[in-house]
């Protein structure tokens, strides 16, 4: 059973259609990476899944289930959980407070209390500054806060986009490790991300996209040498 599958996906914003015929299927235990061109449409395969954005057609399932234009809510109850770019902390409350956010569906104070212990044994810093609000804290430890507070519902799998957007060079290495960090704990991933070699350090399995459909799927070491990268990215063809 797929963990996450799209069939035939069509979908965009307004009148402009970014996916046509999406299908993929993402099979538990590994770590995926969705690469391609600007405007290919990786961000929106996440917006889509999340039900962020409205399919036109095709279908979405959740090991099996049709989660089909459900609602945030629904797909996180059912174990996705979703990173958006710059991560978005709230700056104004306190680190512990952050997380909270990120266990709003948790009723259980016992829950709750070893999810905060699981992003503290993850992140022991948190710990320590668990009492300081987030515009305090340094941007490597504001990452960890919004990584921490996306491991709060204990996701079966989360989707990160573009976890390194806009980064400056000593935070884009910060993001890195707290990937390889989720990644040696087991966690299941889907990652959209620009910065290619990076990232074919990190995935198992690699899809391409371009222009809204899926050109290439394949394990990374299918991707056996730079001039395949290129050709595949950014669609050139070289001798």
């Amino acid at each position: 059973m797929s963990l996450i599958e799209l069939h035939e996906v069509d979908t965009g914003y307004e009148e402009n259609q970014v996916l046509y015929d999406l299908s993929m299927r993402i099979e538990p235990d590994r770590v995926n990476c969705i690469i391609g061109p600007n405007g290919s449409g990786k961000s929106t395969t996440l917006k889509a899944i999340y039900g962020l954005i409205d399919v036109w057609d095709g279908t979405i399932s959740i090991r099996d289930e049709d989660v089909t234009n459900c609602h945030p809510r629904d797909v996180l109850e059912r174990g996705v959980v979703m990173l958006p770019q710059d991560g978005n902390v709230f700056p104004e409350m306190t680190v512990k407070e952050n997380l909270r956010i990120g266990g709003y569906l948790i009723d259980d104070d016992e829950v709750l209390e070893r999810r905060y212990e699981q992003v503290y044994d993850m992140f022991p810093v948190l710990e320590e500054k668990r009492g300081q609000r987030a515009d305090q804290l340094s941007g490597g430890q504001q990452m960890m806060v919004a990584f921490g507070r996306a491991m709060m519902p204990d996701p079966d799998i989360l989707l990160l986009d573009e976890p390194s957007a806009g980064l400056a060079p000593d935070l884009v290495a910060d993001v890195f490790e707290q990937v390889e960090l989720l990644k040696d704990q087991g966690e299941d991933m889907i990652i959209v991300e620009q910065n290619v070699r990076a990232m074919l350090e990190i995935a198992d399995y690699v899809y391409v996209l371009d222009q809204g459909r899926l050109e290439f799927e394949g394990e990374t070491e299918q991707l056996r040498d730079e001039s395949d990268i290129m050709e595949m990215y950014i669609g050139e063809r070289h001798g």
